[in-house]
């Protein structure tokens, strides 16, 4: 199991233990895109890009200097595929923050 960030549209991230793919697909809705923000090293987004336009934004996100939107449920994960840590989780959440 691995431990990531949950972010809902409207709502503060939590963290989660997961399993594997499954549980990601079921939480974004479906099938995932691995996006990542300039501002997160080390850092990936999971997203169901299905969900554009159709679910409420959540956040912008800056990739090569090109800001967007993610929408609907985002799951935050290490890029190495391991635990995301306290001090990883405190840096998205002060991220997240700082898009409001």
């Amino acid at each position: 199991m691995i431990t990531v960030l949950v972010k809902r549209p409207h709502e503060e991230a939590y963290p989660l233990e997961i399993r594997g793919t499954d549980e990601i697909n079921e939480l974004v809705g479906g099938e995932y895109e691995l996006l990542s923000d300039d501002r997160l090293e080390g850092i990936s987004l999971l997203v169901n890009e299905e969900l554009r336009g159709v679910e409420a934004n959540n956040f912008p996100i800056t990739t090569d200097g090109y800001r967007d939107w993610v929408y609907g449920t985002c799951v935050f994960v290490k890029s190495d595929g391991t635990s995301l840590s306290e001090s990883d989780r405190d840096a998205i959440r002060a991220y997240l923050a700082a898009q409001l």
